[in-house]
């Protein structure tokens, strides 16, 4: 049984996937849009507001992440793992959902560094795009989850059809 780590995991899946996705340009687009309408100055009052709902958004998130991975991998019944295994798919769901937890704890922690610790509106920005790409980032990890949803919709009529084609035959 081999036991990837969670790097070796994203290299499977795709780094370069991750890094020119969607996510990433909406980040980098969102920090050239706020960029030039604040002139690259964001007011620290403005920011501390902002970063305190980065801070309860991201949390909730993250919990929200945890629990949908411990849904979907509870309430997958062996053979559909197995399945996924043979295909190579089931790792790939877990890494995306590794990375979707660790998203939002490096969006939390560099909110919380510019709420408490440094505040500089450069960064400030760049915690604005890191939001955006964390949010577009979840809608990446809806879809696969709808995706791995019909899959397994599929599979389950598969196998009850031929459960029931076996039962006729005997």
């Amino acid at each position: 049984m081999e036991n990837k780590g969670f790097i070796k995991r994203i290299g499977d899946f795709g780094f370069s996937k991750m890094i020119l996705s969607p996510d990433t340009f909406i980040a980098i687009i969102t920090f050239f849009i706020i960029y030039i309408f604040t002139k690259g100055i964001i007011e620290i009052n403005t920011a501390k507001t902002i970063l305190q709902i980065f801070i309860q958004v991201t949390a909730s998130l993250f919990a929200i992440v945890l629990a949908g991975l411990a849904i979907v991998t509870s309430f997958t019944d062996k053979e559909f793992v197995y399945m996924w295994k043979k295909a190579g798919q089931f790792d790939n769901m877990i890494t995306l959902f590794q990375y979707n937890l660790f998203t939002p704890i490096f969006v939390l922690l560099f909110s919380l560094f510019l709420s408490f610790v440094y505040y500089n509106s450069i960064l400030m920005i760049v915690a604005v795009s890191l939001f955006m790409y964390m949010i577009f980032s979840l809608i990446d990890l809806i879809n696969f989850i709808c995706k791995y949803g019909l899959q397994r919709g599929e599979f389950v009529k598969n196998y009850i059809e031929l459960k029931q084609e076996n039962k006729k035959k005997n």
